[in-house]
């Protein structure tokens, strides 16, 4: 079998990762990485056994497609350079740090055909592609995406972060268009806004609240979706899938209240155990990025078109560009001249709880 040149940009947090998965992947070369810290590629290099390059231009000529793990704000530039060059990609979430560079990544890949695949990993989490079969039709969702501080990715905010995990599956539940959005948000760490609050109201009546924070105290990823066959949780980091659905009684029109007392009583009892059924789906354990990067290879070869194509990845910005734009013209006083926005917040009057016995005393 022939295999595809593969290369990595950027190879510190995630991408040393895509370069040693790509290392080991049948049908694979991993021709070299590229990284500007010359020893950081070097590290990697050596152990992928592969070449290490201080410059992404370095790879043209050189492999038929590459993975872009550098920061976001490099997205554009990087990617723009390497799909010039012939070069197919995939591309780490977002696409590119604003709507304008998204469109003109994906024209670029449209106009030379190559491929350009984002990474929204999530599309590839085993409970999710069960949430998918189940045939759900949203009509509301809650999103929930919560991180300790990560000390890296603040060349954006939040939204996209994290959010845009949950911006992408959305989208790729719903097959809809937003209609309206209400945001507000706060940049605790200084900088772009570090926890968000979103409502999303799409054209065909569903609604969406999706809530992030990258400075909670509790790792939380998931999904609550509620449609007219039931309901699913979703816990992404577990990889399980909650069902529930009305058993006979309600599907025979059952009406709670034309019970007598003991037969409430009764009714109430049996409510979760027998008129509600349930369905607990625990899924295998698997490395997504894995998978993630099997598919951008099976796509490279011609066996399928990509999960996650370039047009995906311009939707989910363009959500979150709607998102953004909200965040910062929330008025937190309700007044036109007031406090708005993620960083101009309302004044603190003081401190919730005294920390030292000097306070206290005061």
């Amino acid at each position: 079998m022939t295999k595809v040149r593969i290369g990595v940009v950027g190879v510190g947090h995630l991408g040393k990762e895509h370069a040693r998965i790509l290392s080991q992947m049948e049908g694979v070369d991993l021709v070299g990485v590229a990284d500007p810290s010359r020893g950081q590629a070097e590290a990697v290099a050596l152990r992928c056994n592969t070449l290490a390059f201080g410059n992404h231009k370095d790879l043209i000529g050189k492999v038929d497609a590459a993975v872009v793990a550098a920061p976001t704000i490099l997205h554009h530039e990087v990617a723009t350079e390497l799909l010039k060059g012939g070069v197919s990609l995939l591309v780490e979430k977002p696409l590119a740090k604003d709507l304008d560079q998204c469109r003109e990544l994906n024209q670029l890949a449209l106009d030379r055909n190559l491929l350009l695949q984002v990474g929204h990993i999530e599309r590839f989490n085993p409970a999710y592609e069960e949430l998918v079969k189940t045939g759900l039709s949203p009509r509301y969702i809650v999103c929930k995406r919560t991180s300790s501080f990560p000390g890296r990715s603040l060349d954006v905010g939040v939204v996209l972060d994290l959010m845009i995990h949950d911006l992408d599956l959305v989208l790729d539940l719903l097959k809809d268009t937003p209609t309206r959005v209400e945001a507000f948000g706060a940049a605790i760490m200084g900088g772009f806004e570090d926890m968000a609050q979103v409502r999303i109201h799409f054209a065909r009546g569903a609604i969406v609240d999706l809530m992030a924070s990258r400075v909670h105290p509790d790792p939380c990823r998931s999904m609550d979706i509620w449609g007219p066959e039931g309901y699913a949780g979703v816990d992404f980091a577990k990889r399980t899938l909650k069902l529930w659905q009305q058993g006979t009684i309600f599907r025979q029109g059952f009406e709670a209240n034309k019970l007598d007392g003991p037969a409430m009583g009764q009714f109430r009892a049996e409510l979760f155990t027998r008129h509600l059924e349930n369905q607990i789906i625990t899924c295998e354990p698997c490395d997504q990025l894995t998978r993630e990067l099997e598919d951008f290879r099976d796509g490279l070869m011609g066996k399928k078109t990509v999960r996650v194509t370039g047009e995906h990845g311009v939707r989910a910005v363009e959500l979150a560009s709607l998102i953004l734009k909200s965040i910062d013209q929330h008025p937190w006083t309700a007044t036109p001249f007031g406090p708005s926005g993620p960083r101009d917040l309302p004044t603190s009057k003081g401190q919730l709880f005294a920390t030292t016995q000097k306070e206290a005393a005061a």
